[in-house]
């Protein structure tokens, strides 16, 4: 019978508490024992929900080994800025000033007293092609890890967004999915779920759904680029922070009249005509922007069960920005639970094998 465990945990690149709330969820026993980020917004949403005694805004490179080593933590949680790596940011990697303290971070690993047991590491997909995916192998490997690395999207867990993510989970002794093959698969598909279970507001007459609604000169100029999806689908695009701001390649927009399927047809003899034409069938959808709770719940944050909300203070855009760099906190759940359950099942057999007078041989290498 695997042995409880009380895991003591570092969260870095703490955000607006994603990784805090996949550790609850991933039914292990820990506690968190400080957050880093110095992100001041993300950091108001972190306290709003989880208080502000464990929070740290500070850079975490200006932190001495010597304070992580006192710390004596199980495990590293992490999601560092992604920019340096991400198709639409300068892919400069580790020569990107924001790469900084995950390079601090990677340099003292193997110089610690104490370093974590188990490190699980979350960014965009590129960062396995990136400099700094190079650095973190070589840490890993110089201080002892076996890793793996995998490429997950939520649609594997039956959440209905697309957002594809690198994650290494490193402890101490390339799974590419195919998003378009889960969802043309008859058995597959069923079992992701359809968008209309996180859908906050479905009344276009609502009030509350003006502020969400799409203004009639985005829908001219960036309605042919709209991602449009209903409650119905079971897909929908990854959300980034320039959601509800910008308009390509940001996330999905939902189409409220649901039973409507306009096309543009053949073009006016004119562009003030095509586009009055164009327009009149765009209002006809009831296009508007996922909410924040909506985007929040497809990412796996507790909003209906009450244990994740937004500071009144936070304003919307503030709101999907922080969503956006944030990260699924089902997926990383049940990454940590696979993560740290294997390994305690490793610990209680190892611990019975050296009672029984074994001493089997202890290896650590690279996947």
């Amino acid at each position: 019978m695997t042995e409880s465990h009380h895991f003591r945990v570092l969260e870095f690149y703490s955000g607006i508490g994603g990784m805090h709330y996949a550790f609850d969820e991933s039914g292990h026993q820990g506690k968190i024992l400080r957050a880093f980020d110095i992100n001041t917004t993300a950091n108001e949403v972190y306290a709003h929900n989880h208080g502000k005694k464990h929070l740290a805004q500070r850079n975490i490179e200006a932190v001495p080994m010597e304070y992580y080593d006192e710390q004596q933590a199980d495990v590293w949680l992490m999601s560092p800025p992604c920019q340096p790596y991400t198709r639409t940011g300068n892919k400069a990697g580790s020569k990107d000033a924001r790469a900084k303290s995950f390079l601090y971070l990677m340099d003292i690993l193997p110089k610690m007293t104490h370093p974590p047991n188990y490190i699980l590491l979350e960014n965009v997909k590129g960062f396995e092609e990136s400099d700094s995916r190079d650095f973190l192998v070589e840490a890993l490997m110089g201080a002892g890890y076996e890793f793996q690395e995998l490429l997950i999207t939520p649609l594997q867990l039956g959440i209905p967004n697309s957002r594809m993510r690198y994650y290494c989970l490193a402890r101490k002794t390339d799974n590419k999915p195919d998003e378009d093959a889960i969802l043309s698969d008859p058995m597959l598909a069923l079992k992701v779920e359809k968008l209309d279970k996180y859908i906050e507001f479905k009344d276009v007459a609502d009030e509350r759904m003006q502020r969400y609604m799409i203004p009639d000169k985005t829908l001219i100029k960036y309605g042919a680029l709209f991602d449009i999806v209903k409650e119905s689908t079971r897909r929908s695009c990854c959300f980034t922070k320039g959601y509800y701001h910008y308009v390509e390649s940001t996330g999905s927009i939902l189409q409220m009249a649901h039973e409507k399927d306009v096309r543009y047809g053949t073009e006016a003899p004119n562009a003030d005509e095509y586009n009055a034409k164009a327009l009149a069938l765009l209002r006809t959808l009831g296009l508007r922007y996922f909410t924040e709770n909506e985007v929040a719940r497809l990412m796996g944050f507790p909003v209906l069960e009450g244990k994740f909300s937004f500071p009144e203070k936070t304003s919307l855009k503030q709101r999907y920005r922080v969503l956006g760099n944030s990260i699924n906190v089902k997926v990383v759940s049940h990454l940590i639970r696979y993560l740290l359950t294997s390994k305690t099942e490793n610990i209680s057999e190892k611990k019975a094998e050296k009672e029984a007078g074994k001493d089997p041989e202890v290896r650590s290498e690279s996947s």
